[in-house]
């Protein structure tokens, strides 16, 4: 039996978006766009991370800068333009549209990557791999309900 989310005003012929996918592409919205805003504000923020972080009461914002720092600046601008694409192949398939799950996909693995290419010694944790694996496993369950 295939969940479906109801609509009244819902027009003859159109297809139906089911609830799980509304879902995750919500919780997309949620993740990706945060975290494309963070990419953007560490961007631009990038030259006083440093200062803020020694006058920062936080534990662990020293090591926390370091990471930063490590990373460099085309990181962050490089998993800001993965984070919206992925955001946009949501948005896609919040319309129903299969090239979304395909942009989506993509720019999720290359999400995994780029770190490992661009921060020496950084090793992908088994959470993101798996929240990951089963965000695209969930869409890709989807993939029917789209053309």
């Amino acid at each position: 039996m295939e969940e479906q989310y109801s609509d009244k005003t819902q027009e003859p012929g159109k297809a139906i978006r089911p609830v799980n996918l509304t879902i995750l592409c919500i919780l997309t919205f949620i993740g990706s766009g945060l975290s494309l805003l963070s990419s953007v504000f560490v961007l631009m923020a990038f030259d006083i991370i440093p200062e803020a972080a020694r006058l920062s009461p936080m534990p662990g914002a020293e090591e926390m800068v370091q990471l930063v720092l490590k990373a460099g600046r085309m990181f962050f601008a490089v998993m800001g333009v993965l984070y919206f694409f992925s955001l946009a192949g949501a948005i896609f398939m919040w319309k129903l549209r299969k090239n979304g799950f395909h942009i989506y996909t993509i720019s999720q693995l290359l999400m995994l990557a780029v770190p490992l290419l661009m921060i020496q010694g950084y090793q992908i944790p088994l959470a993101s791999a798996l929240l990951t694996a089963s965000f695209v496993l969930a869409y890709g369950l989807n993939l029917k309900f789209m053309r």
